[in-house]
């Protein structure tokens, strides 16, 4: 078994052997045919090529390129305007072209070279108007002796949707790109004309969120005055292609006022009373800065500005909101503008309830202001009157019947019998609760006045009486 096996093995290897000797016999043939006459065999493709290219620079065969996004331009639109239509461009903005051009120009074309329009004139019944195409008339290769043919062109038509025409009115916004200086505030800006119409289809109108000029701001330190082109945007803040609507003016002026800052205080002060028997402890407030702009030298002019918070008849602590701007505007004529995105002040008045104290008062301890001469007053409330103190305790342990300065007015009163209210004239930080006292007023009793004689006057003598007193009454 073992001898047949190693016939075979045997017999395999003079076969592969065999085939080795063949293929190297084969690439030794070849090798030696392609060495032979190689001088002559170079030079025989060295001029098969020049042939080549002479015959190409000579004949300059044509070929077939394709020129893609030629622009189509459209005209007489006004054949549409004139019906109160206006048209919306489904397809056919742009073309592609396929060109057939000598090799050494079609492969230098491109969307430059041609002119690509749709007369409206010529639209059909499905707003379809056919797409004309030739090659620019300042196209370098617009001449006689260059042949250049349109083969195709794709769309072959511009496809319209038709809508009714209509003009609509909006106002300029200003958009400012980039921070002034620092230390520097635009403070105000004005574009002429503040307000433009805007033509075109219902559906573009209707896109239309607002219009404005964008102007650059950064860095500057200086009022400057320029033209901005005028642009429209849809409610996503896209700018709208203003191929597809009409502006009566293309561009306004823009006048930007732009001025130094300066940081001043802020400062609350409280106006009014608050309810019967309260007193305001204390205010609060937030900012207690501003930062403003103006003039230079105005800015020299201001360190501080007080805005009054009015607390009448709170009887609790009050708070509000105050608009810094708007105090600004009406108290400054207009010389500073607030630099501050914040535009109010809050505000918080802390309100108290005041302790109060009764004081004992007699009647000798009430003056008497007004009485008219010839006449007597007399009270006919029989004891003292209370009256009611309000005001901080330190203030109150100071006073006394004495301080409170007690006083009633009879300037307008005659003979008679009255309810007078009295009155206090203290120097103290307190509120004095007005009390009442009954009093009469009467005629005086005449005296006897002896003259130079030693003679009394005739007449008779008025007894003095006594009014009724009144019973007590506590103010």
């Amino acid at each position: 078994m073992s001898e047949i096996r190693k016939q075979t093995e045997d017999g395999q290897q003079g076969t592969d052997n065999k085939l080795f000797r063949h293929i190297k016999a084969f690439f030794s043939g070849t090798v030696g045919v392609l060495k032979k006459n190689l001088r002559w065999k170079f030079l025989s493709l060295l001029v098969a090529v020049l042939v080549w290219v002479t015959i190409m620079n000579i004949d300059d065969p044509y070929i077939t390129v394709t020129v893609p996004d030629v622009p189509v331009t459209s005209l007489n639109e006004s054949v549409l305007q004139e019906q109160g239509k206006i048209s919306d461009i489904e397809s056919g903005r742009t073309v592609t072209l396929k060109v057939h051009a000598p090799s050494s120009i079609a492969e230098k074309l491109t969307a430059r070279d041609f002119d690509a329009v749709a007369d409206y004139r010529q639209m059909s019944l499905v707003y379809a108007v056919p797409i004309q195409v030739s090659v620019r008339r300042e196209s370098p290769y617009n001449k006689e002796d260059i042949d250049i043919t349109i083969e195709s062109k794709d769309p072959e038509v511009m496809t319209l949707t038709l809508e009714d025409y209509t003009s609509e009115t909006f106002r300029v916004d200003i958009q400012t790109v980039g921070e002034a200086a620092e230390g520097y505030y635009v403070s105000n800006m004005v574009v002429k004309p503040n307000l433009v119409q805007i033509s075109g289809s219902e559906k573009q109108i209707d896109r239309i969120e607002r219009v404005a000029v964008e102007v650059g701001t950064g860095q500057v330190k200086k009022s400057f005055e320029r033209q901005a082109v005028l642009r429209a945007y849809d409610k996503n803040g896209y700018e709208i292609d203003a191929s597809t609507i009409e502006f009566d003016t293309k561009e306004a002026n823009v006048e930007v006022t732009v001025l130094p800052v300066k940081k001043i205080l802020l400062l609350i002060t409280t106006e009014g009373e608050p309810a019967y028997g309260y007193e305001c402890t204390g205010i609060q407030h937030v900012p207690t800065e501003i930062m403003i702009a103006g003039k230079a030298e105005d800015l020299e002019e201001i360190y501080s500005m007080t805005i009054p918070f009015d607390i009448s008849m709170q009887s609790k602590d009050y708070g509000a909101k105050l608009n810094i701007e708007t105090y600004l505007n009406e108290n400054y004529g207009g010389k500073y503008v607030l630099v501050d995105d914040e535009k109010y002040v809050t505000v918080t008045a802390y309100i108290e309830k005041l302790p109060t104290r009764d004081f004992k008062v007699s009647r000798d301890d009430i003056s008497v202001v007004g009485l008219q001469e010839g006449y007597d007053l007399v009270y006919t409330t029989k004891s003292g009157i209370n009256i009611k103190v309000l005001g901080r305790e330190e203030e109150l342990n100071k006073l006394t019947a004495q301080s409170l300065k007690l006083y009633i007015d009879v300037t307008d009163y005659g003979p008679g019998t009255y309810y007078v209210s009295v009155c206090s004239d203290t120097d103290a930080f307190v509120t004095v609760r007005t009390g009442t006292i009954g009093i009469k007023i009467i005629e005086a009793v005449n005296t006897f006045v002896v003259d130079d004689k030693g003679e009394e006057p005739d007449g008779e003598a008025v007894d003095e009486k006594e009014p009724e007193e009144a019973g007590n009454f506590e103010g």
